[in-house]
């Protein structure tokens, strides 16, 4: 399992940002102004980047959206509760590298061990594997059609929470 969470480091913050910034909805600022702003997790540890065609379809495309979505979403819930905790910035915590959550204090290593867990039911309710999902943030953090489409994605999600 490749799953990796990085608090000081990421991508998904950029679609939040890029959803504000087109979207431009106050309601959708005060959905999501309730948690300061901090940046995000990144899944990947590989770097293969070979030559790629169009290999997803358009469900499995929705599926990462929507679990990217809530993987952020719970990412921010668990940054304040840690936050809270220690009253200073979250550690750097990588799912599959379990001596990050080990060298934690016991009630901080809880948290992130159910984030963790959380992380892996999340993409699996999605009906994706761990494996494909690391694969298409791999194709997303790329950029190109499967980066748009996700966005546009994204930004429908929004609209029909805003409705």
């Amino acid at each position: 399992m490749m799953l990796t969470v990085n608090f000081a480091a990421g991508n998904l913050s950029k679609i939040w940002t890029r959803i504000i910034k087109i979207s431009s909805l106050a309601s959708l600022g005060i959905m999501l102004g309730l948690v300061p702003q901090f940046t995000s997790q990144y899944y990947s540890i590989s770097f293969d980047y070979n030559a790629y065609a169009r290999d997803y379809t358009q469900q499995e495309m929705v599926n990462y959206a929507r679990a990217g979505l809530q993987i952020e979403m719970l990412r921010r819930k668990t940054y304040q509760e840690i936050k809270k905790e220690t009253n200073q910035r979250p550690p750097n915590i990588v799912c599959n590298r379990p001596e990050t959550i080990e060298q934690l204090s016991p009630n901080i290593r809880r948290i992130a061990s159910n984030y963790c867990q959380g992380t892996i039911n999340i993409i699996r309710n999605n009906n994706l594997s761990i494996q494909r999902f690391n694969e298409l943030k791999r194709d997303y953090d790329r950029g190109g059609e499967f980066h748009q489409q996700v966005q546009q994605t994204l930004i429908r999600f929004q609209n029909q929470k805003l409705r």
